[in-house]
């Protein structure tokens, strides 16, 4: 298998983080280039330094490159001082262009044997890998290649509770104590809640501890939201202050909450999660933010509003 010198290892970890950390310190720290691009051009780097020789076979190689690229990624993780979250996340899309920079690197480097002009024509296909990474890498750059990043994620459900009741379950100390999805179960819940009223124009504090390295490397903050709205069939709150872990990942803007009596005496209840995208490329990181806004709404419902287990359902059925 080809080897690689732990100097340049390292050399490409230390180059990796810097690069990373300027991105971060700039307007372009949750975009394609980072999240895209440092990953397909590492990858051409380890490639480059563990040229094939003839007795290594494609697969070996491939082996080599994503062990090396892990070790790199686990190294500038650890130079950053990044959180286990933002490992978790950035870790499938960085092994998918690490493949594909490995892919193009082996097509190239497979090229050298073809006599000059099979080797011009070969060249001009796999070349057509590069430009689609940077296609992919202009999305949110530009106005012109930017995705809406303003969104909703509905969850709708029955209780057999009045209005008025859940609207005073919404009134009362919360603890949230109802088993989460595994996705779910990846962010640390809230340390305290202080809630306790639903007066138009109060605030409720919500308080976060996240303990990047599991035990250490603290980061504390709040998500203050003003109750914005109390109506018999709408209550609207918007978020004031964010400073939590969760500002890093999506920008939340606020909830509707919306009560539809039902004839048996019961409420329908629509929870919808305001939140803006911040994280690019959309592909990737829309469907995430989606589930895991809906399923936050899904707690809300079953640990703030109803206090009983919740059973999605189509709206208007």
């Amino acid at each position: 298998m080809a080897s690689i010198s732990w100097k340049i290892v390292l050399l490409l970890a230390g180059a990796a983080a810097i690069v990373i950390r300027l991105l971060l310190d700039s307007d372009f720290g949750q975009s394609t280039l980072l999240y895209i691009l440092v990953p397909f051009v590492l990858s051409l780097l380890i490639a480059f330094f563990t040229r094939n020789t003839e007795r290594t076979s494609v697969a070996a190689r491939y082996v080599n490159n994503l062990r090396i690229s892990t070790i790199v990624f686990l190294a500038t993780s650890a130079f950053l001082m990044e959180g286990f979250i933002c490992v978790l996340m950035f870790m499938p899309i960085y092994y998918v262009f690490v493949t594909i920079g490995f892919i193009f690197a082996a097509l190239m480097e497979d090229k050298k044997d073809e006599n000059d002009e099979e080797q011009e024509r070969s060249k001009l296909r796999v070349a057509v890998i590069p430009l689609l990474v940077l296609v992919l890498v202009s999305e949110g750059l530009f106005p012109e290649t930017t995705f809406e990043r303003d969104n909703t994620a509905t969850f709708v459900a029955d209780s057999p509770l009045s209005v008025a009741a859940l609207q005073n379950n919404m009134a009362q100390p919360i603890a949230f104590d109802s088993e989460r999805h595994w996705f779910m179960q990846l962010f640390p819940m809230p340390d305290r809640v202080d809630a306790g009223s639903l007066g138009e124009g109060d605030i409720h504090k919500v308080h976060f501890t996240y303990r990047r390295w599991f035990f250490t490397n603290i980061h504390q903050g709040e998500i203050h939201l003003k109750i914005a709205r109390v109506a018999p069939d709408h209550v609207r709150t918007k978020v004031i202050r964010n400073d939590s872990y969760l500002a890093n990942y999506m920008e939340i803007d606020g909830t509707d909450i919306r009560f539809s009596p039902k004839p048996d005496g019961g409420t329908r209840v629509a929870l919808t999660v305001r939140y803006t995208r911040s994280l690019d490329p959309v592909w990737y990181f829309g469907p995430m933010q989606q589930f895991a806004a809906k399923q936050s709404a899904k707690q809300f419902l079953q640990d703030i509003i109803f206090r009983h287990a919740v059973k999605e359902v189509k709206d208007g059925t």
